[in-house]
């Protein structure tokens, strides 16, 4: 087949798979949608007033984050020895540490920490997880048993325990956790993906591609990967929850975010000792971990029940 024959070939199924899955899957005279998939999605999704209220919940978690120089109102490395182990009062809302720092103050600066570790180490888990699992998925061969064997190797080991040897070996340190994380997160995209690539790749507007010439990356790139991304997102904010957890368990033995960084998990940490006679100090980043892996999951819970076409009338 000529050069340019072979490229208005693939140019044209490009252009039949972009306007739409309808075009595809439906034939003349068969009733059509009158919205789109993103419109209906949004719609299911707005009628789950939970969903609602977690997203309100983060919402409120991403504005303490950005602005936490202005919500919050002390500095959290302010020391005042004076004011140390303070019940909660109207100049310190949640009360003070044993150095005198406002409380409130460091859960609202630990807000930032949490979030990014989060969001940061499942887009490194994501990025890894998916560029395996799709060149596993569309390649297959030796290629998907050698990564197909990786992530069984990785898949094996306890994930708390995977990452206390990742964070032994780097060192404690937030951008440490974050690349710990990162490994520790990524076998579960990679799996996912791979799984649906190999489903996909037997479709008939793939196979088409191929026959006409269109080269791999193509074909990964512009018609796998995107029938892949609502099950990415998902993945992705239902992976958040379990790497704030990890992240907050790693800082309270001491390999995860260090001192003076406010953390929660560190917080809970140093708080332990003076719980008997001082429960505020644990008990408040504690009800902060609680409250945002919870409305992570149930937004996760939310979105993928949105997105999943098979729970569609």
């Amino acid at each position: 087949m000529p050069d340019t024959t072979r490229k208005n070939s693939v140019q044209a199924i490009d252009d039949i798979y972009e306007s739409g899955p309808e075009t595809l899957e439906t034939g003349e005279g068969s009733p059509r949608e009158s919205r789109g998939f993103l419109a209906d999605s949004a719609e299911r999704l707005f009628e789950n007033r939970l969903v609602m209220a977690s997203t309100i919940v983060l919402a409120i978690l991403v504005i303490l984050a950005v602005f936490a120089p202005l919500l919050a109102p002390y500095d959290p490395a302010e020391q005042t020895l004076a004011d140390s182990l303070k019940g909660p009062s109207a100049s310190h809302p949640l009360g003070t540490d044993e150095m005198g720092r406002d409380i409130l103050s460091r859960i609202i600066y630990g807000t930032r920490i949490s979030l990014s570790v989060g969001i940061i180490s499942q887009l490194i888990a994501c990025c890894i997880g998916v560029l395996l699992g799709s060149v596993a998925g569309f390649y297959g061969g030796l290629t998907d048993t050698v990564i197909s064997r990786s992530i069984e190797i990785f898949s094996a080991f306890p994930e708390l325990l995977f990452a206390i040897g990742i964070m032994f070996v780097l060192g404690p340190g937030v951008i440490n956790v974050f690349i710990a994380l990162g490994l520790l997160s990524w076998t579960s995209y990679a799996r996912l993906v791979r799984g649906q690539v190999m489903q996909l790749r037997e479709m008939e507007y793939t196979q088409a591609c191929i026959v006409c010439g269109g080269s791999n990356a193509r074909i990964i790139m512009r018609h796998l990967l995107p029938n892949c991304f609502s099950t990415i997102i998902v993945l992705v904010t239902l992976g958040i929850p379990g790497a704030i957890l990890t992240e907050a368990s790693l800082s309270y033995i001491g390999l995860g975010v260090q001192p003076p960084t406010a953390s929660w998990g560190q917080m809970i940490s140093t708080a332990q000792q003076y719980i008997s006679f001082y429960p505020y100090y644990s008990i408040s980043p504690g009800i902060a971990i609680i409250v945002t892996v919870l409305a992570f999951n149930i937004f996760g819970d939310g979105l993928r029940d949105a997105l999943d076409p098979r729970l569609r009338e």
